[in-house]
Order: structure tokens, then sequence, then C-alpha cells
């Protein structure tokens, strides 16, 4: 590990250390900073060598705050997707065909979960949900965290989830279980409080790879990007939109909806 000599003489006293990124890793830093974009398998690359460990907290940090200041590219997306289907836990609920009702978070409206309430209105309509989910990294409360709250337990045994989605259902997958690649950003995710492109990537890396899925967004742009990913994976999914900015339907505002079912794309809205 080399040792940074600042060029102010007078504040040598405690000199910064750089943590070493390694030659792939820093060039990736250095295209992103210079606002260039991933290729699918540079993308797919670099959050293998998240998830294996290789960088340090600070070098995370630095890599999610691009996202933050610029928009996340197609190919990158779903490269990074890619990657942490790829090192995902196996599970199939593929008999049942389930719905994965979720939202981005992010929208900063600390609203109760509801989605995760919506899963079990829908589960009591009679339709199969299976919910891909975590603790919340940037409001209060994920869906993890409620359901823990009132009792629930979390696994990937393929026999429980089976039988919870047969008798209720409902079944629940606790990301961090199911992604344990996850963990060397959940950390950092929390400390810089705000949405990242985790965000988006929670409703795409369910493990179960729902063919169809209800999703909310906090914006306009994500609603766009979505539709892209979406068609590009061949899945049936309604995408929703307030235009105040909730990732729900909400009573505030007009609520925007994309849907596709086969080949036919609708887009609606509804005034509440």
């Amino acid at each position: 590990m080399e040792e940074y000599k600042p060029n102010n003489k007078g504040n040598s006293d405690n000199p910064a250390k750089i943590p070493p990124l390694g030659g792939w890793g820093a060039s990736i830093l250095n295209k992103l900073f210079e606002h260039q974009s991933l290729t699918r398998s540079e993308a797919t690359e670099v959050m293998t060598n998240i998830a294996a460990g290789k960088y340090n907290d600070a070098q995370i940090a630095a890599f999610i705050s691009v996202y933050i200041m610029r928009s996340i590219e197609l190919d990158e997306i779903i490269g990074f997707r890619d990657a942490l289907l790829s090192m995902a836990i196996k599970a199939d609920l593929s008999e049942f065909n389930p719905i994965d009702i979720v939202g981005t978070g992010g929208d900063g409206k600390n609203t109760f979960n509801i989605s995760t309430c919506a899963c079990f209105t829908l589960a009591g309509a009679g339709y199969k949900v299976a919910k891909h989910g975590n603790y919340g990294a940037t409001s209060v409360s994920g869906a993890s965290n409620v359901l823990e709250y009132f009792g629930a337990k979390f696994t990937t045994d393929a026999d429980i989830l089976k039988k919870s989605i047969d008798q209720s259902g409902f079944a629940y997958l606790h990301a961090p279980q199911c992604n344990p690649a996850m963990k060397n950003v959940a950390g950092v995710r929390k400390n810089l409080g705000v949405r990242t492109f985790f965000n988006v990537l929670g409703p795409l890396i369910s493990p179960l790879r729902p063919n169809y899925q209800c999703l909310g967004v906090y914006d306009l742009k994500m609603m766009r990007l979505y539709n892209y990913i979406y068609q590009n994976l061949g899945i049936h999914y309604s995408i929703i939109h307030t235009l105040d900015g909730y990732d729900e339907i909400s009573l505030t505002d007009t609520c925007k909806v994309t849907n596709i079912k086969g080949s036919d794309q609708h887009q609606r809205r509804i005034y509440l």
C-alpha cells in the first residue's frame, strides 16, 4: 500500500493513505469519472468484484456516487443484474406462476409499506404472490423490517417457500439471504442514506425471475428505464408512478401506468 504525501508541507503530520484499487478497478473508476459508460461485460465484472469483497467501502462509495450524479445506462444495469443473479441462490416457484409486487423506494416520502400490503391484498384475492424484498436503506422500514416485526422467519428452503405460497398465496424472499453478494454494499448504502442504483437493481434480482411483476418507481425517467429493461427481459409487467413523486398509486395526484402483456403495450393515467 503506497502512502500519499500531500503537496502542502505544512499539513504532513498525518498523511492520508490511499487504498489500492488495482489496475483494472482504477481504470473503471477513471472511465466513469470521464463521463463514459460501462459495457454490459464491464458492469458484470465490476459487480462480481464488489460482491467478492475486492474493493473497500471507500472505493464502493466512489463507484456508487457516480450513478448518483448521472443516470445509469441500460447495458450497465443489465450487466449488474447478470452478475448478481449468477451468484444468487437457486429458487423455483414457477409451478405457481407468481407475481412480484415491489417499489424501487427512494421517493423520500417515508410512507408505510404499501407494496407489502398490496401483496397480502392480492394473495387474499386468490392470486399467488412471491415478493423479493429487503430492510429499509433509504426509508424507515423496508418490507423485511415489517415482516420480521410481525414474526416472519426468513428462509431460502424451497419446501417451506412452496408450502407458504400454496397455503397462503404468499411467499417472501429476503434479499440478503437470496443474494449474499449484496452484503458487501449494505453498510455503504445505509451510511450514504440516499437512493442509489441498488434501488433500481432490487426489483430485478429476485432469484425466482418471475414472469409477472408490478413495480412502483419514483420518477418518469425511472419509468422509461424500466420499460426498456422489461422489454429486453421479455416479461409481463406494470410500472406505476404518481406524478408528485410517489412510487405507488397515490390519492394526492395523477398516477401514470405503463404495462405490457404479450406484444401489446398500454399507457394510461389514473385520476383519483
